[in-house]
């Protein structure tokens, strides 16, 4: 038998400055870009990046990563990311995000 009750999900959002007129090499480098979040239970967890075009009005999504927590290793990694259709085709060839992680017992910063 599984109880719902007994299940629980946490979501957590964080959203990064935006970087102005940099849209083929963004950086982003400050304090305000870094955030730090607890894993209440990692086999199930996952960390989700996604980028959008923040332009005046609504942002547009550009593309997106999805990582079980229980796949992440400290240091500096390359997150492939994925267009809205999950693909990895054209100008999402080669996009990717390059992350720094560290990691307490049950704390990582991004």
């Amino acid at each position: 038998d599984v109880n719902a009750n007994e299940a629980r999900e946490i979501c957590t959002s964080y959203r990064t400055g935006s970087v102005k007129e940099n849209g083929f090499f963004p950086i982003w480098n400050t304090d305000r870009d870094k955030f730090k979040f607890t894993v209440e239970n990692p086999t199930v967890a996952i960390l989700q990046l996604t980028v959008y075009d923040s332009d005046i009005g609504k942002d547009d999504f550009i593309a997106s990563a999805s990582i079980p927590i229980s796949c992440l290793r400290q240091g500096y990694r390359c997150v492939r990311l994925y267009d809205a259709n999950n693909t990895r085709s054209g100008a999402f060839d080669f996009a990717t995000l390059l992350i720094r992680i560290k990691m307490k017992a049950k704390q990582a910063e991004v």
